[in-house]
């Protein structure tokens, strides 16, 4: 819990400062800034099997042994694509004690 405690001080620190005027920092920086709060809030982006597995903090093996025992959801098709995808969306409420 400490982790997001510390995470809403800083954001909110940046935007206070941002509301102030007081910010200083460069549009570079503030790009990456939101750049990296929309690559954590982002739920749809499409996640490959190793993507989803590191995401979960699991090997490629017990992925897919999940998947198999239904402890994650199937992957999603795309016609035209040969590889399945996991959106974040699906994979946040896997339970992860397994």
């Amino acid at each position: 819990m400490l982790e997001k405690e510390t995470l809403k001080k800083i954001v909110l620190n940046i935007a206070d400062a941002i509301d102030t005027g007081n910010s200083d920092y460069s549009q570079d920086e503030m790009d990456q800034i939101l750049d990296s709060i929309n690559k954590i809030t982002n739920t749809q982006n499409k996640l490959s099997k190793y993507q989803a597995a590191a995401l979960l903090n699991k090997s490629i093996s017990t992925f897919d042994n999940w998947v198999r025992d239904g402890k994650i959801p199937e992957g999603r098709k795309e016609a035209g694509f040969k590889e399945k995808f996991w959106l974040k969306s699906d994979l946040l409420s896997v339970n992860n004690e397994g």
